[in-house]
Formats: structure tokens, sequence, C-alpha cells
């Protein structure tokens, strides 16, 4: 599953609440890249998306673990930037990673979209009433990695190469959410 597909399932899913993603892009080279990762939603989630063939699809890197309660998708996909970034469907923004030349890569996460869905959401306060119990608890965090992080507007690791963002859902309920409008990184690879 290509990058903007397996975030945008992840998105869909975290506006209904119920999801924890957790995913990394790591920078190999000039035009290659590695997305690994899981999204994991209640079993009783992913039986009313449908199942499988739209949450996991095995033949775009993803392999599905099943329990009573919990559907998990491991992501693991490696190739050329375009094979692991795809423009998304609707038009919409989508993350894009692109060579600066001088062994660097810059890669941007557009997050707006996610701030912006949930501002429609928030601005019924019954709706926020009956969304925000269910988010609560559930995460997202998405890191860029590579052999150093250049510069960053997410959390750099001690080791400086990979840069985070993390957040727990109910932040998307405040009203000043703490979430960039576009989180980027610039990678040595």
């Amino acid at each position: 599953m290509r990058f903007a597909k397996f975030a945008a399932v992840g998105l869909a899913i975290a506006l209904s609440g119920c999801i924890d993603m957790d995913m990394d892009t790591a920078i190999l080279g000039p035009d290659q890249a590695r997305l690994s990762g899981h999204i994991e939603v209640s079993r009783e989630m992913f039986d009313m998306m449908g199942g499988e063939a739209d949450f996991c699809p095995a033949e775009e890197g993803g392999t599905l673990e099943l329990t009573d309660t919990l559907a998990r998708c491991n992501m693991l996909l490696e190739g050329t930037f375009a094979e692991v970034f795809t423009e998304n469907e609707d038009g919409s923004p989508s993350p894009t990673a692109t060579d600066l030349g001088d062994g660097t890569v810059r890669v941007t996460f557009p997050m707006g979209d996610m701030t912006s869905d949930m501002d429609e959401m928030t601005a019924d306060p019954q709706m926020a009433a009956m969304f925000r119990p269910m988010v609560e608890g559930h995460s997202i965090s998405i890191s860029v990695s590579g052999a150093e992080i250049v510069s960053t507007n997410g959390t750099l690791s001690d080791d400086g190469r990979r840069a985070v963002i993390s957040f727990e859902l109910v932040e998307l309920f405040e009203d000043q959410p703490d979430v960039p409008e576009v989180f980027e990184a610039v990678v040595r690879y």
C-alpha cells in the first residue's frame, strides 16, 4: 500500500476514532524510500469497514493480524519515491519526497486536511461530545529517518537520525491543536 493510500485509510479511521497509527519513512537514497509501520483498529471497526481488502491489501505491502478485539495492518513497502509516495486520488495534498541534489531529501507530510476535517466535526458541540470519548487514548505518530536529519519542524531523536510528529487524537478537539499544517524534514541519506 503506498503511503498516500495508507495514510488516507488511517485518517478516515482516525476521524471516526478507534485508531492507533505509527509509520516511519526511511530515506535510503536520492530516489529510494522504505515505508514501515502499522495501523490498529478495534475488531468491531474492522468488520464494519468490510474487512481486509480496503484496510490492508497484501498486494500493496500489508500484512494483516487479527485477534478477537484488534485488527492490525503491518506495512512494509520499499521502492522509488514514485512507488512509495503517490498522489491522493481526490486531489488533496499528499506526502512528497524531493531529492535536493546535495545528498539530502526534503520529505513533507500535509497535516492541514486532518485538522480542517476535525474543525468541521468540533464545530457542532453535540458531535464533538459524541466523538471525543471515541478518540481518547488513541494516537498518531509519523516519522522520517535516515543517516541524519538536517532540519525538521518535528521532534528530533537523540541520535539525530529520526524526526517525529506524534499526537493524541483528542488534541484535535482543542481550539488550536498543536499539529502543524505540514510536517517536514530534510534528511541526509
